[in-house]
């Protein structure tokens, strides 16, 4: 029975169980927050899987693609029963309904309701995916089994904190296709064909998911390079960008007649905002609780200190690959996002979570070191 328990197979049935209850509890935490954006005009759920929806919004269609592709799959009595099913009234005050006390959600709208409960859980997935992948870039990093397991779940339950003006399907699916893009280019060499071509495939599905990131793929550079010539890591990096380009292109083809605009600019609103220091203390509400917003002093400080004791352990590669990412996404925040809105760091996750994982992996071992406390030692 003991080499059963032992046995790797069940810890890592063990570790899923984990994974699984920790998606579950930032989907929730997410989900209380912003839903699935339900009756918003520009984005709502049904306007994106519509393709009705604003730009740039609409350009995000990854999902609403797998969505429409998995009903369209369906024989359309089937998709008429489940729709019916799943958007019966009594749903609304149902703990096994999407809509549960909230009237207005496009759950309960027929036309949506396969879609809407198939975008739930295919981000759900998704989110449970990047856990695993996370925890294999931590590894990577030089973080002990641990940490590296500790890391990607704490990274994840602070993901509704940094949803402080807008919460969003897709950012998890980014989240993954980062995490992914980063395991690959690590590993990626002159010998692993198949795993460069596995990245050019990525970067078109991540670019159809977000355009962002188009600008994540120079990052990677500094990872390509630590098993290709300067010249071939270049070269796919300009393949990475081509190919995201293209898939930008034809969203942007396809939705042109759409309202909204490509990006909006903000600077001088971000200036005004983080130069009013009541704006770093600011609260909100996050897995039902008032606490200190994603943004502001609290967080700040949190991170740096994460920085400081992880930055020496970080591998060269990852520290240069900070850097870019940071170089990058920083200018890109400050002109075109939202004041405050930390998602739109999100270049910057990788490297968060290596430092948060090799911070782990010191401060453990500093505990490890000490001598036991025992109660002579108390007397």
């Amino acid at each position: 029975m003991r080499r059963f328990f032992d046995n790797p197979a069940y810890r890592w049935f063990l570790l899923s169980c984990a994974y699984v209850v920790i998606a579950a509890a930032v989907i929730h935490g997410f989900y209380a927050k912003w839903r699935l954006n339900d009756g918003h005009p520009a984005l709502g759920l049904s306007q994106m899987v519509e393709g009705t929806a604003y730009r740039p919004y609409v350009y995000r269609q990854f999902v609403p693609a797998l969505a429409n592709g998995i009903q369209g799959m369906l024989p359309q009595a089937a998709v008429a029963r489940i729709s019916e099913r799943l958007a019966e009234p009594r749903r609304l005050n149902s703990r096994s309904g999407l809509a549960m006390r909230y009237p207005e959600s496009e759950a309960l709208m027929p036309d949506f309701t396969l879609r809407y409960h198939l975008v739930y859980y295919l981000t759900f997935f998704a989110l449970l995916a990047a856990l695993f992948v996370m925890r294999r870039v931590c590894l990577e990093a030089g973080a002990d089994a641990a940490a590296a397991t500790m890391a990607p779940a704490v990274t994840a339950l602070l993901l509704p904190f940094f949803l402080t003006e807008g919460g969003y399907f897709y950012d998890f699916f980014e989240l993954l296709f980062m995490m992914g893009a980063v395991l690959l280019a690590l590993g990626a060499s002159r010998g692993t064909p198949l795993r460069l071509l596995a990245l050019l495939a990525l970067a078109g599905m991540a670019a159809w998911n977000k355009e962002a990131f188009f600008f994540f793929t120079p990052a990677l550079y500094p990872l390509l390079r630590r098993n290709l010539p300067r010249a071939q890591a270049a070269a796919m990096v300009a393949a990475l960008l081509f190919v995201c380009g293209c898939v930008y292109l034809a969203l942007r083809m396809r939705y042109a007649g759409n309202p909204g605009s490509t990006v909006d600019y903000q600077l001088w609103d971000n200036l005004r905002f983080y130069a009013d220091p009541g704006n770093w203390l600011r609260t909100e509400s996050t897995y039902g609780v008032l606490l200190p917003r994603g943004f502001g002093v609290i967080s700040l400080l949190a991170f740096a200190g994460i920085a400081v004791s992880g930055w020496a352990s970080l591998p060269q590669a990852m520290r240069r690959h900070a850097l870019m990412a940071l170089s990058i996404n920083l200018p890109l925040f400050l002109l075109f996002c939202s004041p405050g809105e930390m998602r739109n760091l999100s270049m910057l996750y990788p490297a968060l979570m290596c430092l948060m994982a090799l911070s782990l992996t010191r401060w453990m071992k500093r505990e490890t070191d000490r001598p036991p406390h025992t109660m002579a030692h108390a007397r």
